[in-house]
């Protein structure tokens, strides 16, 4: 039960993480027109920094865990309370969170692209765009190459709530198997219910849809929309790969 309820605790900072981790395969091609020697170095120097970019992301995920993991040992031996924890692991993801999304700063998000909006999203009305940990590439753009978007907003928890089931709702984004899984089992072995929602038309690390939706709610009121054609994402990461001659 506490794995499934800190899986769920952590799909926001796993989708921007992810996303951000995306974004380093994208970037800086080499000039087309250039000598052998010069697009082999252009290349491997290109490989180096999207390599860095990577170890620097996975450390950050990892120092996060750490700390996580031992809020999570204080909680279990009774040194700290639920609120404590709860104010603490926020926190965490929070500062490591942003830390992921100054690493690869991008433009500036306003919304949502028009492709999002033709799938059935909206955004949310009574809350904030966090424009930080907000995230978008094109595939018009051929150092992306593939459409994908993160937004993230802050704002009042119940508002939060209603606004994610309506947006999923339009969407046709059905509750999370991983979520109605927690839940049922916490309903069933624990006094506190599960704060938050996740609703995904794909199951994490399992099975792609066309276009993997997710839209989540965690237990401060943070609202995650996100979307990104992993079609065009598969096909942009073989066109990315260096070739051998």
């Amino acid at each position: 039960m506490i794995r499934l309820y800190y899986k769920l605790q952590i799909y926001s900072i796993l989708t921007l993480a992810v996303v951000i981790i995306l974004f380093t395969f994208t970037q800086c091609d080499p000039p087309k027109e250039a000598s052998e020697t010069d697009r082999f170095e252009t290349e491997l120097q290109t490989f180096n920094n999207r390599m860095n970019n990577i170890g620097q992301s996975m450390e950050i995920l990892d120092a996060m865990q750490n700390e996580l993991d031992e809020v999570e040992k204080l909680r279990a031996e009774g040194r700290i309370d639920d609120a404590e924890f709860n104010t603490r692991s926020n926190e965490i993801k929070d500062t490591y969170g942003r830390a992921m999304a100054r690493q690869k700063n991008t433009a500036p998000v306003s919304g949502l692209p028009q492709w999002a909006r033709e799938l059935g999203l909206s955004e949310p009305v009574g809350l904030i765009l966090d424009q930080e940990f907000s995230q978008v590439t094109s595939a018009n753009n051929a150092d992306e190459g593939f459409n994908s978007v993160l937004l993230v907003y802050l704002g009042n928890y119940n508002t939060a709530m209603q606004e994610a089931q309506r947006i999923a709702s339009a969407a046709r984004v059905p509750l999370s198997k991983d979520f109605l899984e927690a839940k049922e089992i916490t309903e069933l072995y624990s006094s506190t219910p599960i704060k938050g929602v996740a609703y995904m038309n794909f199951d994490p690390f399992l099975k792609d849809a066309p276009i993997n939706i997710s839209i989540t709610v965690d237990e401060t009121g943070m609202l995650t929309i996100s979307a990104v054609n992993v079609e065009q994402m598969s096909r942009q990461f073989e066109r990315s790969r260096p070739t051998g001659n």
